[in-house]
Order: structure tokens, then sequence, then C-alpha cells
């Protein structure tokens, strides 16, 4: 096994599936966590022999946990890389017009905040042990543009218009809060913890206007995370090498 190990989540599609195809070109070891191993097949990693497939729902924390166990039997002596947190969900289609707050359902928001910060807090917890005995520790979770409270009170009526969900923007606001305290407890011990925008990328959760295709999005992400360390100050980045205000 190579001593580079890099675990990505979601990775049976668009920016998840994107990584997990470029680390595994470069020769890192991919633990590549699916829904089901079935929705993997026919992909260009499919048969690749560094990318190890583990089954995890992010709306189910049994599969998190046996997940994690999984992941120590194949890589137990620690992510030597880094822990891509793709986890997410933006649309969940129940009918309702989800971007008009006279109308939010409270199912659609448990949904968002349990998929998009709940999940990947958790399976990110449990890793720890395994992070701690890497080399990089670094920790990088997606966020997005619409977490910036800044940059949607300078965009109000454009978001409005597009219709920005806005329990998908608050829990992305909270998965940047959970990863700041991810940093300060962490960063002592040597970890480095990014929240980063992977750009508009094209893919189930956004199929109009502008956007990047997830290989570019991936490959910017890599270029953005790849020089950092724990000396570099906690920021939400964007995949262009940008800072976004928070």
């Amino acid at each position: 096994m190579t001593s580079k190990v890099v675990i990505i989540t979601g990775a049976n599609k668009g920016i998840g599936l994107a990584l997990a195809t470029q680390f595994s070109e470069l020769g890192y070891t991919v633990i590549a966590t699916v829904r089901a191993k079935a929705k993997i097949a026919g992909t260009a990693i499919a048969c690749s022999p560094n990318v190890k497939f583990v089954e995890m729902d992010a709306s189910d924390y049994g599969t998190i946990d046996s997940a994690v166990a999984e992941i120590g039997m194949i890589a137990p002596d620690g992510v030597d890389q880094t822990g891509m947190c793709n986890l997410g969900v933006h649309n969940i289609g129940r009918g309702s017009d989800e971007s008009d707050v006279k109308s939010l359902d409270p199912a659609e928001l448990e949904t968002h905040f349990k998929v998009n910060v709940v999940s990947p807090s958790y399976f990110t917890s449990k890793l720890i042990p395994l992070l701690e005995k890497g080399q990089s520790k670094k920790i990088i979770f997606i966020s997005s543009v619409v977490s910036s409270q800044a940059v949607t009170k300078q965009n109000a009526d454009f978001f409005t218009a597009a219709g920005v969900i806005p329990g998908y923007a608050s829990s992305k606001s909270a998965l940047n809060m959970i990863a700041l305290y991810f940093h300060n407890q962490l960063k002592p011990l040597g970890f480095t913890v990014v929240p980063i925008h992977p750009g508009v990328v094209l893919t189930s959760m956004y199929v109009t206007g502008p956007a990047i295709t997830p290989e570019e999005s991936a490959s910017n992400v890599r270029g953005v995370v790849e020089p950092l360390s724990p000396t570099d100050e906690f920021l939400l980045r964007n995949y262009d090498g940008s800072i976004l205000p928070w």
C-alpha cells in the first residue's frame, strides 16, 4: 500500500468521483465511500487497483460507524494524506418550493442539516485517530459560496432569483463553524482544516447556467489544498485560490 492514503466521500458521482479518479491517477490509495458499490459500476475508477470502495449512507449514522471500522481495516497505519469530506445534499425534492421562506418544510431542513453538517462532522470526528497516525493530517470540508453572509448580502436579489435554498446555505454556514472548531482543537496536533467552495459545478445538484466541470473543480481544489499547512490561517477558501468572506 502506498504511503499516501486519501478518503473521498460521495465518490460515485460529481466532484467526489472526479477527486477519487484524480487522486487514483496520482498513485494515492483512495478509500472511496459510496452509498452502494453497485453505483460505481462502469465508472473510470471501478477497476482501479488502488481504489477501495466502502459503503456509507450519510442519512444513516449506523453506516458511518461501520464505514469507519472498515476504513480502519483498510488503512490500519492511518490516513496519511487527507480527508476530503464531500458529503452533501442540495435539493431534497419533496414537491415544495424550498427557496421560499414562507413554505419551509421542517423535514427538508432536517435533511439538509443531517447530511450537510451532522454526518460529515460525525464521520470526520470518528476518523481523527486514523488521521493522527498520518503525516499530512488534512481535513477538507466541501463548503459553498452561499454559506457566506457577506456574499449573500451583496447578491441578495440574484440569490433569490436563482432559488438558492435557505436550508442548504445555512447548513453549509454551520459546516464552516464546525470546521472552525475542528481547526481550533486539532491545530496543536498538527492538523490542517480547510472549508472550501468547489466552484459552481455542473452536477446533478446544478445543471443549468455557467458552471465548471467536476474534473475542473477537483483539480482546482487539489491545487488550493496541497500547499496548505497548520501554519496557514483558517479561512473559507475558493476553488480559484481566492479567499471568501464568511
